[in-house]
């Protein structure tokens, strides 16, 4: 049974308002989970009556712009779609329940629109070979850009995810998407033991260069999300995700399979990542693709799963899998937001 606080959260997520009264949050309350609520909540006339207008974009972008956008992006003419959102097209149903089959299908669909692709396969569709020429030991990922106020708030990120990981030397940490690994190196480095998980072999040999230079027990893995690297269950004191997760379309199965990858007393930690407290034009769903312009250029040079989750439906999504959510928020870096999955039980 839901809690009252539920019930409120509930309603300004998918309806933009609080409930009209006591009556009607204690109606709501005999959900079982948020996540029930919000699709009953997302199948109510009102929903279906106020959402085309309540979230429509001020600037929109149609799907068969998407090209003249994507060039845009890599010219780097940015003023020209500022503020523009991808209208979604007639076919796609809002209401569908976000933990069924036939949204995650219809979502597989949205990206093959964006994307003009087919086929979405995760070694080949978010595989970035060109990093294989970059420096992994110099001047890898932001350090590359020459930006100090991007950098800054990176190194931020990383410093906020050693503050709230609790690892001491000789513990276990796992990175999945780990990209060039800065973050899993620090670690290494404060003598933690650490595999790192990325889909890109690149990547990986990046991560290996680095483990070879600064001889620390780091040790890169070409996979996917919820690969277990140690072979064995309960081996992890710490898996974390550093702008990463929101490449995850399988996470109804990837969350409840982290907690087998932990010790009892082990959490995961996410920072970085697209996570939205309402409804909004960008987001307009519990989970899916981030609508701005600036996402969807990417997903159609790239073909990646630029994902985003309305806060409430992924702290709900773990909450079913056993973990409790603390948020730690930094205002000088969105990076450095933390999110903390403490074990249950």
């Amino acid at each position: 049974m839901l809690g009252r606080d539920d019930v409120i959260a509930g309603y300004r997520v998918i309806l933009g308002r609080e409930p009209e009264n006591e009556q009607v949050i204690e109606h709501h309350r005999h959900f079982a989970s948020r996540s029930d609520l919000f699709t009953a909540l997302l199948q109510s006339d009102e929903f279906r009556d106020s959402y085309r207008q309540r979230l429509a974009a001020p600037k929109v972008i149609t799907l068969d712009q998407l090209d003249e956008v994507a060039a845009d992006f890599q010219r780097g003419d940015r003023e020209r779609w500022q503020g523009h959102s991808l209208q979604l097209p007639d076919w796609f149903d809002v209401t569908l329940d976000p933990a069924g089959q036939a949204y995650l299908d219809q979502m597989l669909r949205l990206w093959e629109a964006i994307t003009n692709r087919s086929g979405y396969q995760a070694a080949s569709n978010e595989d970035t070979p060109e990093i294989g020429d970059l420096d992994a030991v110099f001047r890898p990922a932001f350090y590359a850009s020459g930006d100090t106020s991007f950098a800054g708030g990176q190194l931020m990120a990383m410093g906020h995810i050693l503050m709230r990981s609790g690892i001491s030397p000789g513990q276990r940490v796992l990175e999945y998407g780990a990209g060039f690994g800065l973050t899993a190196l620090s670690f290494a480095r404060l003598g933690a033991k650490v595999d790192t998980v990325d889909i890109n072999p690149a990547f990986c040999r990046a991560v290996r260069t680095s483990a070879d230079r600064y001889q620390v027990d780091l040790h890169p893995h070409v996979g996917e999300f919820g690969h277990n690297p140690a072979g064995v269950p309960g081996a992890y004191d710490l898996i974390f995700f550093y702008e990463s997760f929101h490449h995850c379309l399988d996470f109804e199965r990837v969350i409840p399979k982290l907690r087998e990858l932990l010790t009892p007393t082990g959490r995961i930690l996410m920072a970085g990542e697209p996570i939205f407290d309402v409804l909004c034009p960008d987001m307009p769903y519990l989970w899916g693709f981030r609508l701005d312009w600036e996402n969807v250029a990417v997903m159609r040079i790239r073909g990646w799963m630029e994902l985003g989750f309305q806060k409430d439906f992924l702290v709900g999504r773990f909450d079913r899998a056993g973990f409790d959510c603390a948020e730690y928020r930094d205002p000088n870096s969105h990076w450095a937001q933390v999110y903390s999955f403490s074990q249950r039980g």
